[in-house]
């Protein structure tokens, strides 16, 4: 498998786990908003996909691929806990899932580096952003 293709397959696999979630569907709703590009007027809370980058981390005959995903959630909610608390629900959603991507990689380590929330520039919405890094190993 190729980086491109193990990096399409994770992101299809977090979309999966993060759409059938249960606590992740408490806070963003049945189906959860979850968006590429937000529609014009969206109904918040939801959460947009960021970058994604992804690297040749090969060697010694095993081939491993290393993702680092940006995950936005947008919220209207007067305080930070709303948003505090969807950014719990992903990352409890992605940790304990056992994330397959398609084919042969898997996945064999999921890493929150970091998350954050600030108030978005225009004073009524909080901005979190949680970035997560996956490792992806593909048997030969």
């Amino acid at each position: 498998m190729s980086v491109t293709t193990d990096a399409v397959a994770l992101a299809k696999a977090v979309h999966e786990v993060l759409l059938t979630d249960p606590g992740v569907q408490g806070e963003l709703g049945q189906p959860p908003r979850l968006y590429d590009a937000a529609p014009e007027d969206p109904v918040f809370p939801y959460l947009t996909y960021g970058p994604q980058r992804s690297t040749d981390d090969s060697a010694d005959g095993g081939a491993i691929t290393r993702h680092q995903m940006t995950l936005h959630v947008w919220s209207r909610y007067a305080g930070r806990s709303e948003v505090f608390g969807i950014l719990k629900q992903i990352e409890r959603a992605l940790s304990r899932s056992a994330l397959t991507a398609t084919g042969e990689a898997h996945v064999t380590a999921v890493t929150v580096i970091y998350s954050d929330v600030l108030r978005a520039v225009d004073g009524l919405t909080l901005h979190g952003l949680l970035r997560v890094s996956f490792t992806l190993d593909t048997e030969q």
